[in-house]
Parts: structure tokens; sequence; C-alpha cells
């Protein structure tokens, strides 16, 4: 799948890039190996279509002022909080001869019988993987297969998963990635409350027998 991107250099810089956005470009930068950083802009919807399918782990090919084309991959999107759509880029620039560091989204793929029994969740605790490779090796995802996770408490770990030569993984062999986890029972604080009423009963009948000792005694010291 080939992939392209058209890019202009920009000189609008700092709050005037708002004009921009309202034009339907994206400002971005371009950075990476063996060159400064460059300012550039984006058709916003081309660029829309391009990261739906390239994600941050397909390389793209941008072409900068009609240029030849280099190989980039899209390494940060950022977006407001309230308004749709991407606010700025970063695409990095790469050496096909060169290795790369990055993380490859993981790929829940079948189902752990436990689950579909409906006697217990899948617990996911890692979306990412962190590898190393050539730009050429990159795994669009990492597919992590449930369907063996067969008890409650079984889990999938780094270190369960099998990778090509070519590919280093970098994060933690132990990490947990999903585990088949009990159904969580909400407990209702009965036998707390419990506890306190007897509590206060007790409490209450000291009360009563220290007041009829009292009482008692009152009674022998008028008799004397």
């Amino acid at each position: 799948m080939d992939l392209k991107l058209e890019a202009s250099k920009r000189t609008v810089l700092g709050r005037r890039v708002r004009r921009l956005r309202v034009e339907g470009r994206v400002p971005g930068v371009v950075y990476g190996h063996n060159q400064d950083a460059e300012a550039v802009a984006l058709d916003g919807g081309e660029f829309r279509k391009v990261y739906a399918k390239a994600g941050r782990t397909h390389l793209v090919d941008l072409v900068l002022d009609g240029g030849r084309p280099e190989k980039v991959l899209i390494k940060e999107v950022q977006r407001h909080p309230r308004h749709d759509g991407p606010q700025h880029v970063d695409l990095y620039v790469i050496d096909l001869k060169e290795k790369l560091q990055l993380e490859v989204p993981i790929t829940i793929v079948g189902e752990a019988p436990p689950v579909k029994q409906g006697d217990a969740d899948l617990l996911i605790s890692l979306h990412a993987i962190r590898i190393e490779c050539l730009p050429s090796d990159i795994p669009e995802s990492i597919e992590v297969d449930v369907s063996g996770l067969l008890e409650i408490d079984d889990a999938v770990r780094v270190h369960d998963l099998r990778f090509p030569e070519s590919i280093t993984v970098l994060s933690e062999e132990e990490e947990m990635i999903v585990k088949v986890q009990a159904h969580r029972v909400a407990e209702e604080p009965v036998a707390e409350a419990e506890g306190l009423e007897e509590g206060e009963a007790a409490e209450g009948e000291g009360e009563g027998e220290g007041e009829g000792a009292e009482a008692a005694e009152a009674e022998g010291a008028e008799e004397s």
C-alpha cells in the first residue's frame, strides 16, 4: 500500500497558523535523518485520509513543494480538546537502512472461553509494544490471540509473543498484555453496619447495667 502526502513550506508561524486551519490546512513540521526541522503545511482532508490508513507505523511518501518523495512516518498528531481534526503534525524523515525505535499497536484476536461463557472479563493492560527494526520490517500491528486463555487469571505477557529475528522487542518481557479476570462484585457494607449496631446495643446494655448498680447502691445507703 503506497501512501502519499503533499506539503508546502510554511512561513506562517505562531498564532497566525490559526488562519491555515480556517482554510482547511494543517500546520506541521518535518524533521529526522540528518536534516533540520522545517515548517510545512498540509491539506487537512488529504492528511486525514492518509492517517486513517497509515497510522504511526506505515511509511508515507512526503512530496514537499513538488520535489522528490521522502519516506516519513507520522510521528505525532496534536488535537484540540474541543475542536475536531488535527491541530499540528510531526513528520519524521527516515533512512531505510537505519533501525528505528517505535511503538506498534496491539490487536486482540480470538475470544477467551471464560469470557465467551460470561464467567469473566478480559482485562487489557497494554495497548502497544515498543520495538526496534528497519523501516521495511515495521508491522502494522501486533496480534495477540486470547483464545488459549482457558481459565480465570490466565494471561498473556510480552515474553509469550513470538517475533521475527528482524525485530527486537524493547518492552519489558514480564509486562502483562491481557488477562482473564473474574467479574468484580460490589461489596455491600452489611457486615460493618451489623457490627456497628451490635456495638451500639452492647454499649447501651452496659450503660443500663451501670445505672442499675448505682441505683442499688443509693438504695442501700438510704436503708442504712
